[in-house]
Parts: structure tokens; sequence; C-alpha cells
């Protein structure tokens, strides 16, 4: 009696571990492929009292979420430096130079979530890290976020200091000319994959 008992006990463990795998990897959140023709990561500073605006051209963006999956989302992007663009060729190449990105010390920066945290029905918080230039700093990035079963649409912005990441140095460390708060922003349309 005792083995058909053990026997009987053994393959229920094995139902309930196969059900709770099957729920496990069903409650993931999705891996999204972003349509880079519809999203955009850039950035807007205050130069001489007006607004620039600049966008990076490569970056690489592993983004797998779902509001109702927040324990298992997680975002990382990384943003090649040297690939910005603020419509002046100029003003790009100093924005690449060591006294501001140093683009060829640091090739890229990047965004690692860390967690999630939901606002409102469409509003989220992702708390993570930014790396620039060698710097590591805690940030809360705020988003708005829809996804149905195939696409995904999300857009968000916050705000830094680029002295914090030692991004000006020399006559850049004044703020006169360049403020030192920047925006981040971001946009992107995604498929699952």
């Amino acid at each position: 009696m005792s083995t058909i008992f053990r026997i009987l006990f053994s393959a229920a463990l094995l139902v309930f571990g196969i059900m709770f795998l099957g729920r496990s990897h069903a409650n993931a959140a999705p891996i999204w492929a972003l349509d880079t023709e519809q999203s955009q990561v850039g950035f807007i500073a205050n130069q001489s009292g007006a607004d620039v605006t600049g966008i990076f051209e490569q970056y690489d963006a592993k983004i797998s979420f779902h509001p109702k999956e927040l324990s298992t989302s997680h975002i990382r992007i990384e943003i090649v430096t040297k690939s910005v663009n603020t419509q002046s060729n100029d003003r790009d190449k100093l924005i690449r130079s060591a006294a501001f990105f140093d683009s060829t010390s640091h090739p890229k920066a990047i965004f690692e979530s860390s967690n999630f945290e939901k606002i409102q029905e469409d509003s989220f918080i992702a708390h993570g890290t930014l790396t620039m230039r060698g710097v590591t700093k805690e940030l809360d990035l705020p988003f708005l976020a829809s996804v149905d079963s195939n696409n995904l649409e999300a857009s968000g912005e916050t705000q830094i200091s680029r002295l914090e990441y030692g991004i000006g140095s020399g006559q850049w460390l004044d703020t006169t000319v360049i403020g030192e708060m920047v925006r981040i922003t971001f946009a992107v349309e995604g498929l699952v994959k």
C-alpha cells in the first residue's frame, strides 16, 4: 500500500510541477522587437536659452515588458554615443569630443532597469541605472506604455544633470551657454518576437 501511495504522490508532484513551470513560462513578459523606423531615442538640451533636440541614430534595445508581468519585465538600452545627431556637424563633433561624451573612450551610454512600478493604468516608472562616461547613477524613468497581444507603444522622459556624469569639462562647466539639466526622451514601437 505504501508503494502505491508513493507512486501516486510522486505522479501528483510531477503533474503540479509541470503545471507550475508552464504557468511561470506563460506569465513571463514578452520580448519586443523594435520598429526602428517608428522608434527614437534622444535628448533635449538648452543652448543659449533655446532648446536643442538631438537623437541617437544607433542603439540596441532589449525590451521584455508587460503591464501585468512587471516582476519579469526588463529593459536594457545601449546607445552608441558617436551616433548623436543634432542637425549641426560642428555641435555633433563637440558633443562626441573628450569634453562631452568622449565617444572614443566611452562609446556607449547604457540604461538598465532593476524593477518597475505601476503608477496608473498606462503609467509606469522603470527604476534602474544610467551609465555615461564611466559614471553610473540610479535613474527613475517615468513612461507611458500600451500593450496588446502583438504590439507595444511606449514613450517617456526624464531629466538628468549632465555635470553629474562629467559631460562638459573645462569652459563647458559653466552652465550659462549650455544648461546643466538635460531631458532624455524616447518613443518606441515594437512587435512581439
